[in-house]
């Protein structure tokens, strides 16, 4: 009689199942690995060739990069992963502006 009592309760109140955490597989990112160090590189040896805006322009390409990387690799709450998105998308943006204003000014201007 125990044995069917528990069943039944079993059945209505179903024990709660701890939930898995799932872990996203996150590759090793070698190549943005590289790409950090090869800019850091750049401005490293090119400091005293480079102008303001180019180095502004490696400076935030530089930060863009590790955001994303920060971004894969970082255990971030989903409000720090949205400010550190934002946070990389408008580096990039900021860097390919100066690219392109930096480009105008060399070759057109």
């Amino acid at each position: 009689m125990a044995k069917q009592y528990k069943k039944l309760q079993n059945k209505i109140h179903p024990k709660a199942k701890p939930e898995t955490v799932r872990k996203e597989k996150v590759g090793k990112d070698y190549f943005l690995l590289v790409m950090i160090g090869f800019t850091i590189i750049i401005l490293g040896l090119g400091w005293g060739h480079l102008d303001s805006l180019n180095k502004a322009m490696y400076v935030l390409l530089t930060l863009s990069l590790s955001l994303t990387y920060a971004r894969r690799h970082a255990r971030l709450t989903d409000n720090q992963r949205i400010y550190v998105d934002r946070a990389s998308f408008a580096s990039i943006g900021l860097a390919a502006a100066l690219f392109l204003l930096i480009a105008y000014q060399q070759y057109f201007a």
